[in-house]
């Protein structure tokens, strides 16, 4: 059925055809045929007629060729263009047209031409007014007036530019082809217009031979403006100022305003090369060369080369085989919050060879500017490139002086071996790919071509570290570092900090500190610290802030990054942050074992959830995951109160009868010996300790530091429950890192093993004030365990009773601490379970009865009261009658 349409639906209808108006950056070109009315005269009307039809089909023809539209026309035409490099190929083809022409026709027809940029208001005139009469589209601005100033001021046959049209376009010559060896650029000084407020510098472009190359003549509308220093009066001045002035006018009269806010650490993308010279070797490696001079600025960022692959996939497109052009480049440009995207081109122009680099704006996919370097051969180019990323950081807003104090030539940072960077840079895309095995062959291939270009060993050390090949990644590393005048600053506080990962974690930690603030947009230097403020400082609250510089949008790796701050905030008991970060972390199709996200679950006693999770999760294919497959599962089952799969796994994985390595089955066995200890009977733990103290030191582990945390757990359980002579013998042979400050955890460890010990010998005010030091937010449990003893003893229930409030509540933390390579987790998360009985234990003797049986109920609906073992049932009948008759004092220790 149809509805009638009323007049004022009929009115709405028509006034929502009408386009909206809009502003945008364009080029406006005028042509006008000079003496027009007297070609007429001379040839009459049908003949002129036929004349101004092919002069017109000729501008209309190369305006498509050049991708101009069409405005106006009158005696000539108004077009606009997008870029000025256009509008001067159009007026070149337009003026060598109508000499053809001319010659074809016997006719002497000639053209003026102005070029002018600016900001224009554009709108479509809607149909009904086309139809009376109106241009389709109209095109209005200050750009119009000035535009046909320009023309009219030009003589037959010559092309006017404005300054910033002049600027742009001969920033961009060498996409005008085989004209530029007759191509000429004149200046004719600055110009008075009438109506227009500011004098206009005027330019000239025009063939050899061809365009009249000279200065307009002045007229009643236009007049060149005379400089103060041609005036007699101040002739004797301006040879005394003449020397100091000249330098700015200059520039500043060149110099066109920029086009793109760019902002400090705005982001940039670097588009395909386009390699017009035919050599392979320039493929992949100028861009890298260009990326890295440009990353040798701390004001620029330029969009990592995965990034960009990662944006042309969700484009739909394939990333292989896509290159990022104008319209592509652009696009991703927007998608990932970048400003720019810069499109390099190489070329071989007369026996020189030009590299050009574009400027465009992703918005509007225009080119804002560009620059150009030329040279002869091969070995000008890393010059030429040293030329125009100097050139590209200032147009882009950093100071010239930063430029110049931060900059080192190219051949020096990379490589003058064009076949090495290319090496290089393929050998970079694959360790993003993932393929490590490529990549590192890629690498040594670059090496052996130059074995001193420092930073492909750098980034083949940082691969080796990656796939544990620790001797390996020291080699290059300190090869690297030896190669110091061929690194940048950034490089070289870069493989410091690799290298000290495996020296000295608090040398680690400084380093990558420093680089992660003075690179905040250095993915690896974020991710890196705030891995070691986790491990090393069980800083959770300073890691969340350093994690979060690394889940912007502009990181490849932000899944990572998710992953990370989703661990982190489990640990500070935020679970709902946590769940979201994990969940935006497998959105992006990151695939962990999944260890950490189902600890949030668990946490919060969701262990079916957290069950689901780990069966999503990444397979274990190594002993270090099956490691962590294990002491979760042996985690979850206490928390659950699964004694038997709790407590099994401890004698199921001593060395050579499990499918881990010597290292991690040992330490698996000590967090299973940890957890039979907690549970333990008086006489049972006097056995388990025997065995703790009697064993011999844990053999030498492939992870540095591991065998001095295994050490230190065990000191720390010995002391714990009792036996101080055994935990002073295990604290003799550590080895000398766990005795000095390079390994933060194990300092602190340390002090904590040492502050149990105090205690245990009687010294309760030493080991009371050692251990309030520590609470700074950063501690580990077993600092809350033993100040809660501590306190208990002193007959202080009400600060006995807040520890154990502080560790029933703190599950995430016992879920997330790395203490001791991980060893302290399942003893942790029994312990947030054991603070419920802590908790009734000193209610009751501060006398509130209520507290006690609420914690009680807890323990009872966490735990099957039937499948206690027999020192918790006994403990719980205690703590049963005392609620129900009078209050008993705690025993130590349970």
């Amino acid at each position: 059925m149809e509805f009638p349409v009323t007049a004022g639906a009929a009115a709405s209808t028509h006034a929502s055809t009408e386009a909206h108006a809009s502003s945008m950056l364009r080029t406006l070109l005028l042509c006008d045929l000079v003496d027009s009315t007297a070609l007429v005269e001379s040839l009459g009307d049908l003949l002129a007629a036929e004349l101004i039809r092919k002069h017109d089909r000729l501008a209309r023809t190369l305006a498509d060729r050049h991708a101009g539209r069409e405005i106006d026309k009158t005696d000539g035409f108004m077009m606009m263009f997008e870029r000025p490099v256009q509008a001067v190929a159009f007026a070149l083809d337009y003026q060598r047209g109508l000499r053809q022409l001319n010659a074809a026709e016997s006719t002497s027809l000639s053209a003026r031409v102005g070029i002018h940029v600016g900001d224009v208001v554009v709108w479509d005139n809607n149909a009904e007014d086309v139809a009376k009469g109106a241009k389709p589209t109209e095109v209005e601005g200050l750009v119009k007036p000035i535009t046909s100033r320009l023309m009219n001021l030009a003589l037959p046959g010559q092309i006017l530019l404005s300054n910033i049209a002049y600027a742009l376009a001969h920033r961009a010559q060498g996409e005008l082809g085989e004209q530029l060896d007759k191509l000429r650029w004149r200046t004719h000084g600055r110009y008075r217009f009438r109506g227009v407020p500011d004098p206009v510098p005027v330019f000239e472009v025009g063939e050899e031979g061809l365009a009249p190359l000279k200065a307009p003549p002045w007229s009643s509308k236009a007049h060149r403006e005379v400089p103060f220093w041609r005036r007699p009066a101040t002739m004797v001045i301006e040879l005394v100022v003449l020397a100091a002035l000249i330098g700015v006018p200059i520039f500043m009269f060149l110099r066109p305003d920029p086009a793109i806010a760019f902002a400090k650490r705005d982001w940039v993308v670097m588009g395909s090369l386009n390699n017009l010279t035919g050599e392979t070797v320039f493929d992949d490696a100028l861009e890298s060369a260009l990326r890295i001079g440009l990353e040798q600025s701390q004001y620029v960022n330029v969009l990592p080369d995965l990034k960009v692959r990662e944006s042309v996939k969700r484009m739909q497109l394939d990333p292989a085989t896509t290159e990022v052009s104008r319209e592509i480049g652009s696009e991703i440009a927007i998608r990932d919050g970048a400003r720019a995207l810069i499109l390099p081109t190489i070329a071989e122009i007369g026996g020189r060879v030009r590299i050009t680099a574009e400027v465009i704006d992703p918005q509007t996919q225009t080119t804002v500017y560009s620059e150009t370097a030329d040279g002869v051969g091969k070995e000008s180019i890393l010059p030429s490139l040293d030329a125009i990323n100097k050139r590209l950081r200032v147009r882009l807003g950093e100071a010239l002086a930063t430029v110049t104090e931060e900059s080192q030539p190219l051949e020096k940072v990379a490589t003058a071996n064009l076949d090495a960077l290319r090496a290089y840079s393929l050998g970079y895309k694959e360790t993003s790919l993932g393929d490590f095995d490529q990549a590192g062959i890629l690498y040594q291939h670059a090496i052996t071509l130059d074995p001193d270009f420092a930073r492909a060993r750098i980034e083949l050390g940082m691969l080796y570290l990656n796939l544990d090949r620790n001797r390996e990644a020291q080699q290059q590393l300190t090869r690297a570092l030896e190669l110091g005048e061929r690194l940048t600053p950034t490089d070289k506080l870069l493989a410091e900090a690799s290298m000290s990962r495996l020296k000295s974690p608090r040398v680690a930690l400084e380093k990558w500190r420093a680089l992660a603030t003075l690179e905040p947009d250095l993915f690896t230097a974020q991710g890196n610290y705030a891995f070691l403020l986790w491990t090393q400082s069980n800083d959770f609250a300073a890691a969340i802030e350093v994690t979060k510089r690394n889940t912007v949008e502009q990181n490849p790796y932000r899944g990572t990054g998710h992953y990370l701050l989703g661990t982190l905030y489990l640990g500070s008991e935020d679970y709902a942050q946590a769940e979201q970060q994990f969940e935006k972390s497998a959105a992006l199709g990151t695939r962990f074992q999944n260890h950490m996200y189902a600890s949030v679950f668990a946490a919060r006693r969701n262990f079916k959830r957290a069950h689901e999770l780990l069966e999503a999760g990444r397979v274990s294919t190594n002993s270090s995951d099956k490691f962590q497959d294990q002491l979760l599962a042996m985690g979850m089952a206490a928390d659950e109160g699964n004694w038997t799969a709790a407590l099994s796994p401890a004698e199921q994985s001593h060395p050579g009868n499990s499918s881990l390595d010597e290292s991690d089955a040992s330490m698996l066995a000590d967090a299973g010996m940890a957890l039979k200890l907690a549970v333990g009977t008086r006489d049972g733990r006097k056995d388990l300790l025997g065995q703790l103290g009697t064993g011999a030191a844990p053999s030498e582990s492939s992870q540095p530091s591991a065998r001095e945390a295994q050490i230190l757990f065990r000191a720390w359980l010995l002391a714990y429950y009792g036996d101080v002579k055994a935990a002073k013998q295990r604290l003799e042979q550590l080895a000398e890192p766990a005795r000095g400050g390079d390994y933060p955890a194990l300092s602190k460890l340390r002090a904590l093993v040492e502050a149990t010990v105090a205690a245990r010998q009687g010294q309760t005010d030493k080991a009371a004030q050692n251990l309030k030091s520590m609470l700074d937010g950063t501690e580990y449990f077993g600092t809350h365990l033993l100040l809660m003893e501590m306190h208990a003893e002193r007959k202080d229930f009400a600060a006995a009773l807040n520890e154990a409030r502080w560790i029933a509540a703190h599950r995430g933390r016992a879920y997330a601490s790395t203490a001791a390579g991980d060893s302290f987790m399942p003893f942790n998360v029994l312990q947030t379970n054991l603070a419920q009985l802590h908790i009734a234990e000193n209610a009751l003797a501060l006398g509130k009865a209520d507290i006690a049986r609420d914690a009680l109920g807890v323990v009872r609906a966490n735990w099957k009261e039937k499948d206690l073992p027999d020192s918790l049932s006994a403990w719980m009948k205690r703590l049963d009658a005392a609620s129900g008759e009078k209050a008993a004092e705690p025993s130590a220790r349970n």
